[in-house]
């Protein structure tokens, strides 16, 4: 079924009637018009020198109203998107525009990722760090930090679920920590044989990608590895973003390439080539994020380009932009307003005009 919506036509756990038709062919639209009118619809900020260096970690979350920003600079920052004030008529790169609140000693080492339990209601964000540590924070009450958690080893990734947080290490090992029991893990893992790339959570699952190439799959209510050793599709790449709903699993590799995986069984089932492989001479297209929505996908190339896309069989892309900085880390989509973080100590947003405070206003 070509060019249809959902992704896998014959899931077990996906039942036609249970589809709000209506809705989603309105956000598909809503969707399209937006972006492909992006100039008219949104307005494009880029907010430079808060950050001193890489921005490796962004989370949205509040509906879209609070951003969290982490980098190699060790400190955090709090943004409280919808409060930005421009002009109607200023440059898009904003070279003066301050935090809503900043921790400029958040961590020791790079923060590397960033979570929280419930996007839409947050209280409470998790940043992984390189200083082997992963930090709690309270996003309502002063950015205190009110927890840290002893890792002994880079923490590389970190996913957090009703009372528990997982952080991925660079030790290949995999700790769970239980909010209510202190700093010290609950649960040690080691399903893999490098790195944790990403980690990410759906329903009662966790799933974690590794630099040695393969997926492990976790039950957060047993507590207990499911499967180890899936293998991706390609030797020549490694995963590296992770996006799982009811419809499908995408992961993201390192060449440009976005794996399709059954969302229950989690078998791989077809490759889709995103960026074509690159020249020996040029850098490759690693996949710095995919975002899933009701019958849309958007995928964000570390080198910059942001492709718009269908969420059918197969992705069929509709709108690409560029972003203004270079080399992409993460991409973030939530309520309407697009973020990614960058290389060039930047973080740029897209946000809806009707979102947006303008001075002259």
């Amino acid at each position: 079924m070509r060019g249809c919506f959902p992704p896998l036509f014959n899931l077990d756990s996906w039942k036609e009637d249970d589809v709000d038709w209506t809705d989603m062919c309105i956000e598909m639209e809503a969707e399209r018009n937006k972006w492909c009118n992006v100039d008219k619809t949104t307005k494009h900020l880029v907010i430079k020198d808060v950050h001193y260096a890489s921005v490796d970690a962004v989370i949205l979350v509040n509906k879209g109203q609070t951003c969290i920003s982490g980098g190699r600079d060790r400190c955090l920052a709090l943004w409280n998107v919808l409060d930005i004030q421009i002009d109607d008529n200023i440059d898009t790169v904003l070279t003066d525009l301050k935090p809503t609140k900043i921790r400029h000693d958040a961590h020791a080492g790079w923060v590397w990722d960033l979570a929280t339990v419930d996007v839409d209601s947050a209280n409470t964000v998790y940043s992984a760090s390189w200083d082997n540590t992963v930090k709690a924070w309270d996003i309502n009450c002063g950015f205190e930090c009110i927890e840290t958690f002893n890792c002994s080893m880079s923490a590389l990734s970190v996913v957090a679920y009703g009372n528990n947080v997982m952080a991925g290490l660079y030790s290949k090992k995999i700790l769970t920590f239980d909010i209510r029991c202190g700093p010290n893990p609950t649960n040690v893992y080691k399903p893999h044989r490098g790195p944790i790339l990403a980690l990410t959570t759906h329903k009662n699952q966790i799933a974690s990608v590794s630099e040695d190439k393969t997926l492990a799959i976790f039950d957060s209510v047993a507590g207990k590895v499911l499967k180890t050793d899936i293998k991706m599709p390609s030797e020549k790449a490694y995963p590296v973003s992770l996006s799982w709903n009811t419809y499908a699993m995408y992961i993201g590799d390192s060449k440009g390439c976005l794996h399709l995986f059954d969302p229950n069984n989690h078998n791989c089932v077809r490759t889709h080539e995103l960026w074509q492989e690159a020249s020996i001479t040029e850098p490759s297209n690693r996949i710095a994020g995919c975002h899933q929505g009701d019958g849309t996908l958007i995928a964000c190339s570390d080198r910059g380009e942001i492709k718009f896309l269908y969420n059918s069989s197969p992705p069929t892309e509709y709108k690409s932009m560029q972003t203004s900085t270079v080399d992409v880390t993460q991409l973030q989509y939530l309520n309407g307003i697009l973020a990614v973080g960058t290389c060039d100590s930047a973080l740029e947003f897209w946000i809806p005009n009707e979102q947006l405070k303008y001075n002259n206003l």
